[in-house]
This record gives structure tokens, C-alpha cells and sequence, in this order.
């Protein structure tokens, strides 16, 4: 059991538990998520934002700008030369956390951004 949930049935109370994480390259969620009811994730964001994503100030926007590796065995396989050549990890939920993955209060992000990102990737 995570320390979040260890606090929360301690507490006797239903909190929903929400990991924040500040990433700085790929991690594997599948370690993360099935301790969160929700994950919050920001590269190069302030503690500030995050919370004025938790407390509804303000919509989630972000787009992921990497993919996230489904697990340890394919981050051994990935070749680093090669753009999006990875099996990205899917929750709980379905969603894959590919290459301009993202979720605001409607549900997963379509707008221009990832008309632009949804293209064949190029291979020299």
C-alpha cells in the first residue's frame, strides 16, 4: 500500500489519493497508478500550477511531450535514435500515454495541437 493510501484509511475518510509528479524523462506509470485515483503530471511546472489544477482555478492543457514506456523491458529495447518506437503504458482507463497524450475536464485533448502530432513518424 502507498503512503497516500496508508494516510487516507487511516484517516477513515473517502479521499481520493492524486500523485503529482515532476518528470524530467519517461517513468512507468504502471507502478504509479494503480496507487492513484488520479495522476498529475507536469515537466518544468511550479507547484502552483499543479494546485490550481486540483483545486478547478484551472483546466488541464498539457499535452505529454514524450512517450511513456509501458514497462522496464521495453525501456531496454527502445533504440534511442529511433522517434516513437516504444509500447506506451495504458490504464486503467484505456488511454494510452503515447507521444501528445492529454486529459483536460472533457476528457482527452483533440484540438489542433494533436491534429498537428498525429502524423506517421518519420524514419530515415
Amino acid at each position: 500500500m502507498s503512503y497516500g493510501r496508508d494516510c487516507v484509511a487511516k484517516s477513515g475518510r473517502n479521499i481520493p489519493v492524486v500523485t503529482m509528479v515532476h518528470a524530467l524523462k519517461p517513468m512507468i506509470f504502471s507502478e504509479v497508478e494503480p496507487l492513484s485515483d488520479a495522476i498529475v503530471v507536469g515537466y518544468g511546472v511550479s507547484d502552483a500550477a499543479y494546485f490550481d489544477v486540483l483545486t478547478g482555478r484551472f483546466e488541464p492543457q498539457g499535452l505529454l511531450p514524450m512517450q511513456q514506456p509501458k514497462d522496464m523491458i521495453t525501456v531496454e529495447k527502445q533504440l534511442e535514435d529511433v522517434p516513437r518506437d516504444m509500447v506506451c503504458y495504458t490504464d486503467s482507463e484505456g488511454h494510452s500515454y503515447d507521444f501528445a497524450y492529454g486529459l483536460n475536464w472533457k476528457g482527452v485533448i483533440k484540438d489542433a495541437r494533436t491534429a498537428k502530432y498525429q502524423v506517421p513518424v518519420i524514419r530515415g
